[in-house]
């Protein structure tokens, strides 16, 4: 009989600073980052749905890392349904994009994203050569650890989840979660701070209306900004999309207003379908002048995997022996889980709030076109990109 083996997910998004910049940044856009976008979106719609509290969010990124840290040592159709999902022509190419997407974090400043994959092994196993090869290739440090004493993996699991989120995400995991004959627990993390270029000034920041459903409406903090900023009415989606960049160079968060106050299940159930970069990457690059109201908001969701996953078509890891894994035993996924976190504000917006605009020449009987007023007054899908890769993504409605 295999050993079952516990994938664990934990992944973090943290505090947002504003500042003001003087341009926009542009992207890349890749074949990994399509592949993320789809499996991304399919994994947040089925988050959505499950979730009776529809403020949720989720690290795509974090479960997809391990999804593909797993599949090195799978085989035959456990291997390929975790291919076919993460939209890969193979487990070569899948390997590849992820081990690159691993090194690069890593060489990134841990202020604002720090992205450290983590394997425990039962110390009275060994981990396959191939496989701590790969797991070296994901930057992931590689650990013993006693799963015979429950509370003890936990609370070593716990404080390294603490320590690498600065204490936003303690205690994933409980005694319950650890099976005493677990083989390997493999841990992602992803923490992210970042600042606006955009600044909010908190003073501006006003109870307004929020609209729930058709029927029911709450007050909420809305936060106020005036700026030129990269704007899209997707007629596709029936929704507008606006960005907001950070100030660490290629992260921006994109929000994803749904043109009707019903209408966010509409929009998952496309961008489930065909993501959302490609209405990202149709995004007005001539700035334009957006008045933006958007409430603040802190989400934390845990995601129980093994009811999300087979959603998504990959039920296998939960039933099918990986042989590639831990010597002299094959091994499945008993619990696979994700807490993550997301705060969204405008601490330190006030200084210097309306001094970033770029000015142009222009003839004495030119008008500008009017604003677009963007009002986030109902529910609305929100990600975080690093060009063209999604972080998190998650919806807010109440």
């Amino acid at each position: 009989m295999a050993t079952r083996t516990l994938l664990l997910l934990v992944a973090m998004a943290g505090v947002v600073h504003p500042q003001f910049f003087g341009s926009f940044p542009q992207y890349r856009r890749t074949a990994t980052g399509n592949s993320v976008d789809v499996a991304s979106m399919k994994l947040l719609k089925e988050t959505y749905n499950a979730a009776e509290d529809k403020n949720v969010v989720a690290s795509p990124l974090g479960v997809l890392t391990l999804l593909s840290l797993y599949a090195s040592g799978a085989a035959g159709e456990n291997r390929d349904e975790i291919v076919r999902y993460l939209g890969a022509h193979d487990y070569s190419e899948l390997e590849g994009s992820y081990a690159r997407l691993c090194q690069q974090y890593d060489y990134m400043d841990p202020k604002f994203l720090a992205l450290a994959n983590k394997v425990l092994v039962s110390d009275k196993l060994d981990l396959q050569y191939r496989f701590l090869t790969t797991a070296h290739y994901y930057r992931s440090d590689v650990d013993n650890i006693n799963f015979g004493d429950p509370k003890a993996a936990a609370d070593a699991i716990n404080e390294w989840s603490a320590r690498k989120t600065a204490g936003k995400i303690s205690n994933p995991v409980s005694e319950s979660d650890i099976d005493p004959e677990a083989a390997v627990a493999l841990l992602n993390v992803i923490n992210f701070q970042g600042h606006w270029h955009l600044p909010f000034n908190a003073s501006n920041t006003k109870e307004q209306e929020f609209h729930v459903d058709r029927s029911t409406s709450e007050l909420k903090p809305m936060m106020h900004l005036e700026q030129p900023l990269v704007y899209r009415d997707s007629p596709e989606l029936g929704a507008r999309l606006v960005e907001l960049p950070y100030k660490e160079f290629q992260f921006r968060m994109i929000i994803i207003l749904p043109n009707e106050i019903d209408g966010l299940q509409n929009v998952l159930d496309k961008v489930a379908e065909n993501g959302i970069l490609e209405d990202v990457f149709k995004m007005d690059s001539v700035n334009t002048k957006v008045v933006l109201d958007l409430p603040k908001f802190e989400i934390k969701t845990k995601l129980n995997l093994n009811d999300l996953l087979p959603k998504v078509g990959v039920s296998r890891i939960f039933e099918e022996a990986a042989p590639g894994i831990v010597k002299g035993y094959g091994v499945a996924v008993a619990r696979a889980l994700q807490e993550a976190f997301v705060k969204i504000d405008e601490e330190g917006a006030t200084a210097g709030a309306f001094t970033g605009f770029v000015a142009v020449p222009v003839s004495a009987d030119f008008r500008p076109p009017p604003p677009i007023h963007f009002k986030a007054d109902h529910p609305f899908l929100f990600a975080i990109l690093h060009e063209d890769v999604v972080l998190f993504a998650g919806t807010y409605s109440h």
